[in-house]
């Protein structure tokens, strides 16, 4: 199977590029001319494609010969609107223009990475969020991810691309877990967690918990006013991996939308001092007033329909995380 990847220089677009090729496929990935990913890439067996899916001709070219595409290539950019025309141009224009080749070319498989802020998560109606959830994105960037969906959902209705969806948790590798600029550790180290609390406990909160900090290494077990702590639903790429996988071969992915998330939530009281444990990082136990931060996933569709069982727990990848000393 010959298959393009895009976003092949990503987290997520790197190691699917390694399974796929480990087990004998072959890989194009689309990259810009400025990737610093691109020898990595090479390396790895990657036929590395230049361009950017904003041109027609380069979403053509990229499509012609290969059996699936896996559309993980998105711009991520959160904050003013000043972002939103570039949004718009990457991540719904290459995405129509990429959807648009594939389906004029007869590609046998289309999956496309969506994002649990189409929900979103930090808004929940109801836990665990399931994939019926109601849809109402409050950033530009989700916005992008849901026209995305209904963007493929219309070329598998009108022209019969056999499109997959799959809404990713908050994607870690397992070094993220214990470092604050990781994407999880913004999450879990006070310094990163400030703007965060600001938003939804206050400036007088905020300013309380930064005089607590003890380096900038300082974890935050955080708990709401009531003293429950915060609940958090990520997913180890590893497990992305295997979900992708998964959706790539099975009949029952066609046309359908799955939550990929880790095996479970874990609770800020287990999982911080787990970390701080291993890492000897000091800790900051807190009540904060506002919103509380509780995110659950459910992935009961992809483990019935799929038979995805995800495997990196928190804990598992914080273990993982620790023993890379590679960064």
């Amino acid at each position: 199977m010959k298959v393009l990847i895009t976003g092949v220089t990503g987290r997520v677009g790197r190691n699917v590029a390694e399974a796929l090729i480990e087990r004998g496929d072959s890989v194009r990935g689309i990259v810009l001319p400025d990737d610093p990913g691109i020898d990595r890439a090479k390396a790895a067996g990657v036929e590395c494609l230049i361009g950017n899916l904003r041109d027609p001709e380069t979403a053509v070219a990229a499509v012609t010969g290969v059996d699936a595409v896996i559309h993980l290539g998105a711009m991520m950019l959160w904050g003013g609107a000043e972002h939103d025309p570039v949004l718009f141009e990457d991540n719904l224009r290459g995405t129509f223009n990429l959807a648009h080749a594939a389906a004029m070319k007869g590609v046998d498989r289309f999956l496309f990475a969506s994002s649990d802020e189409v929900y979103p998560s930090l808004q929940a109606r109801y836990l665990p969020i399931d994939e019926n959830h109601p849809t109402l994105p409050y950033s530009f960037y989700g916005l992008t991810k849901l026209a995305g969906e209904q963007t493929l959902h219309f070329y598998h209705r009108a022209h019969s691309l056999p499109i997959s969806i799959a809404r990713f948790a908050l994607v870690i590798e397992p070094w993220e877990t214990t470092s604050r600029d990781g994407w999880l550790g913004r999450f879990l180290f006070v310094g990163s967690m400030l703007p965060m609390v600001q938003s939804r406990a206050g400036a007088e909160a905020a300013i309380a918990l930064k005089a607590q900090m003890q380096g900038d290494n300082t974890l935050l077990l955080a708990r709401d006013a009531n003293g429950l702590p915060y609940l958090f639903h990520c997913v180890d790429v590893r497990d992305i991996v295997h979900g992708l996988l998964l959706m790539l071969e099975h009949p029952a992915a066609v046309g359908e939308a799955f939550n990929l998330s880790g095996p479970s939530p874990f609770s800020y009281d287990q999982a911080i001092p787990y970390l701080a444990e291993k890492t000897g990082f000091p800790v900051v136990d807190v009540c904060l007033p506002g919103p509380s931060l509780r995110i659950h996933h459910s992935t009961a569709k992809a483990r019935s329909l799929l038979g995805y069982a995800p495997q990196y727990d928190i804990f598992r990848s914080i273990d993982d995380g620790v023993a890379d000393k590679t960064r």
